[in-house]
C-alpha cells in the first residue's frame, strides 16, 4: 500500500524563520510608537494643543515631513521640537532605515522566500527525475533530457549548485542534502519517473542509492528507476546491491562509443547514421520491443505474410522467444507466436500506424508499458 510522504520545510526555510526575521523590526517599531506617544502628549502638555493637532504635529516631525510650525510656538515649545526631532530621526528613522538595510542587503528573506516558490513548483510537476550532483557531463545529460521535454530536478548542498543552475538555465533545483529522506520529498519523489546519481564521490553515490530506494520502497513508489554513474568500476556492484537498477561508469560509457566509432567510422559524413539510431540520437528511426499477446490477429502468421516492411517499413532484426531463444536477422518463414518479442526498427511514426492498423493494438511496447504504469501512478 502507497504510504503518501509528508514534506517538511528545513528550519532555515520554515515559517517561523521569516517570523524571526520580521521580528527585528520589533525594536525600531517600539521605540517609534513610544516616541509617538511622548511627543503627542508632550505637545499637548507643554504646547497646550489638542490631541489631533499634537499628534498631527508629531507626525510630521518625527516623519520629517514638517510643513512648519502648526501653531505659534514658544522657545519652550520650540526646544521641545528639537527633541522630537532629534529622536525622530535619529532614533526611529535612522534605527529602522538601518534594520531594513541590513534586512535587504544580506538577502536571507528573499533566499527563503525563493526557495518555499521553488518547493511549491517543484510540488506540481509528474514524470521528471532526479538529479544527483552536477559536473560536464550532467550539463549533457540536461540537455538530452530537455530535448525530450523531460523536466529534472537537480539536487546538491554544494554552495555553487544556483550559479551552476543559472549558467545552465536549470529550473528546478534544490541546495539540500542529497542523502536526506526529507530532501527527497520536497523534490516530489512520489511523481518522478526515476533518479539518476552522479555526484563526483562514488561513496555519497552509495549513500545517495541506499536513500532513494529506502523512500521508494516505503512509500511503494513503482515503477521508478534508478541509474548511477560512477567513477570507479568496482562500484558499479555496490550500488546495484543498494537498490540501482542500472549502473555504469563514465569511463566506460565514453570507451564504448569512442570503440564504435573507431571499428565503425562515418567515412560518409561527419555522423554515422549507425550510431544516432544506436545511441538514440535525434533522428526520426527508432528502435522498439513488442510483446506479441495471445489475442494479437498476427499470432501463427509468418513474417513474409505480415509483409513488416513494404507495407509500414518495419525491417524486425530480432526474435525472442518465450522459451529464451533469440532469432537475429529473421526470415520470412519465421512464425509469430503469442508472448515473442519483436525486435524492430522503423520510422516512429510508421510504428505508430502498425500497432493501430495491423496488431489492432494488441501488442505491448516496451516504452508503451512504461507510460501506462507511470500514468496509474501519477495519476493520468
Amino acid at each position: 500500500m502507497k504510504r503518501h510522504l509528508e514534506k517538511k520545510l528545513p528550519k532555515r526555510f520554515s515559517q517561523d524563520r521569516i517570523l524571526d526575521i520580521l521580528m527585528k523590526f520589533r525594536a525600531p517599531l517600539i521605540i517609534g510608537l513610544v516616541a509617538i506617544m511622548v511627543s503627542t502628549i508632550g505637545y499637548m502638555v507643554i504646547s497646550g494643543v489638542d490631541l489631533l493637532k499634537a499628534f498631527y504635529m508629531t507626525i510630521l516631525t518625527v516623519t520629517t515631513i514638517g510643513y512648519g510650525e502648526m501653531w505659534n510656538m514658544t522657545a519652550k515649545d520650540r526646544i521641545f521640537n528639537l527633541f522630537v526631532m532629534t529622536v525622530g530621526v535619529g532614533a526611529v528613522m535612522g534605527y529602522s532605515l538601518a534594520v531594513l538595510i541590513n534586512l535587504v542587503t544580506s538577502g536571507e528573506l528573499k533566499s527563503i522566500l525563493r526557495f518555499r516558490k521553488m518547493v511549491s513548483d517543484i510540488s506540481a510537476l509528474k514524470g521528471h527525475y532526479l538529479i544527483f550532483g552536477f559536473n560536464d557531463y550532467v550539463v549533457e545529460l540536461i540537455r538530452e533530457l530537455h530535448y525530450y521535454r523531460i523536466p529534472v530536478v537537480i539536487i546538491s548542498n554544494d554552495p555553487e549548485l544556483e550559479e551552476f543552475a543559472k549558467e545552465h538555465e536549470v529550473r528546478f533545483y534544490l541546495n539540500l542534502n542529497p542523502a536526506d529522506e526529507n530532501t527527497l520529498t520536497l523534490a516530489n519523489i512520489e511523481s518522478a519517473v526515476g533518479a539518476i546519481v552522479a555526484t563526483k564521490d562514488d561513496y555519497r553515490n552509495l549513500a545517495i542509492t541506499l536513500t532513494v530506494k529506502n523512500v521508494v520502497s516505503k512509500s511503494n513508489i513503482y515503477p521508478f528507476f534508478i541509474i548511477g554513474l560512477v567513477k570507479n568500476p568496482e562500484f558499479k556492484e555496490k550500488l546495484k546491491l543498494v537498490g540501482a537498477d542500472y549502473v555504469e561508469t563514465i569511463p566506460s560509457i565514453i570507451s564504448k562509443r569512442v570503440a564504435i566509432l573507431a571499428r565503425k567510422p562515418p567515412i560518409f559524413g561527419e555522423r554515422s547514421l549507425l550510431e544516432e539510431i544506436l545511441f538514440g540520437e535525434h533522428t526520426f528511426i527508432d528502435i522498439e520491443e513488442f510483446v506479441v499477446q495471445p489475442d494479437s490477429p498476427v499470432v501463427n502468421k509468418t513474417l513474409k505474410e505480415l509483409d513488416l516492411r513494404k507495407r509500414f517499413g518495419i525491417t524486425v532484426v530480432a526474435v525472442k522467444k518465450a522459451d529464451g531463444r533469440v532469432i537475429f536477422t529473421p526470415g520470412g518463414d519465421t512464425v509469430i507466436e503469442p508472448l515473442d518479442v519483436l525486435v524492430v526498427v522503423a520510422p516512429k511514426e510508421k510504428l505508430k500506424e502498425a500497432v493501430k492498423v495491423l496488431f489492432k493494438g494488441k501488442i505491448t511496447s516496451r516504452s508503451a508499458m512504461l507510460k501506462r504504469k507511470l500514468k496509474e501512478r501519477l495519476g493520468g
